[in-house]
């Protein structure tokens, strides 16, 4: 892998999963409304956003091309349904209090993203990233035992995500076309539910400050956004480099859920999440390690 693309990579990621982290503050200050028809918003103008994009790049034409054919949406389907189970449960953990349970979600799946690219792609760790593993596991294993159950909105969300970032790493299909795709699978089901609340008056209308639909109509550029970032980053990194960087988006959401959010940190919990901050240290060292390696190799 070249060094120039290794590092666009690592751009790419730390902005998508930077973004991501600090969506807990967008989704919670449009609550006002249902989570369900957050998602819907987010949902349909993600897919304008991403049409005048296309537009602009001169990717329209072909794309309504595969859209006629029809052939071809069958292979977003699996994306489609996985990132939307991920966007809905989110938006509603969000605003029902549960940012804390979250963020150990979005700590759990890089192990997953690991896994897979272990099995899958056969991909090789560094002793680093092998010792930075073991001990986010260790992390997990005491944060969701000290939980004292099962935390199934941080199980879903972690293995949504994962199998998202497992079928964008073996799609053939540039990151816009196939965001494209994935938001008219689900944006067409999106525009019906929003006309239905609209015309019984449950929805944004009368029921949402004025000053607050504009921020529902940008729910477009803030999703699509990182999402194309995270896309062209799974391209160019190992799934086991993707999957610690992601440790920064719960990060962030973690420390907004106690700090802004006011959610419950115990002594168990900082335990529990000290071995996966540990963890990020290990890997981020080994990544600098990386990086001068290559660049020596390339001089």
């Amino acid at each position: 892998m070249e060094n120039r693309e290794y590092k666009l990579g690592l751009l790419f990621g730390v902005a998508s999963f930077g973004m991501w982290g600090m969506l807990p503050l967008y989704w919670k200050l449009v609550g006002a409304i249902s989570p369900y028809q957050i998602f819907a918003h987010r949902v349909l103008w993600s897919f304008v956003f991403i049409v005048f994009i296309m537009i602009y790049k001169d990717y329209w034409k072909n794309f309504s091309k595969m859209v006629k054919d029809g052939r071809t949406i069958k292979f977003f389907i699996a994306p489609a349904i996985a990132i939307s189970i991920n966007w809905m449960l989110y938006i509603w953990s969000v605003n029902n209090g549960y940012v804390v349970e979250a963020s150990l979600g979005y700590y759990i799946n890089p192990l997953m993203l690991t896994a897979f690219g272990s099995l899958v792609y056969k991909e090789k760790m560094t002793k680093l990233q092998k010792l930075g593993l073991a001990l986010a596991i260790i992390g997990v294993v005491v944060k969701t035992v000290l939980y004292g159950r099962v935390p199934v909105i941080a199980l879903i969300l972690a293995t949504s995500f994962s199998v998202y970032g497992l079928l964008k790493k073996r799609s053939k299909w540039d990151s816009l076309t196939a965001l494209a795709f994935e938001t008219l699978i689900v944006g067409i089901p999106s525009l019906i539910f929003l006309i239905f609340v609209e015309v019984t008056g449950t929805g944004i209308r009368g029921n949402l400050p004025f000053y607050l639909v504009p921020l529902i109509l940008l729910s477009g550029i803030a999703t699509a956004t990182p999402l194309i970032l995270y896309a062209e980053s799974a391209k160019r990194l190992p799934l086991s480099v993707l999957g610690f960087i992601q440790f920064l988006s719960p990060t962030i959401s973690l420390l907004i859920g106690v700090f802004v959010f006011k959610e419950a940190f115990d002594i168990s919990s900082m335990i529990g999440f000290s071995f996966i901050w540990v963890a990020l240290g290990l890997f981020i060292y080994s990544q600098v390690k990386i990086l001068k390696v290559n660049s020596s190799s390339n001089n």
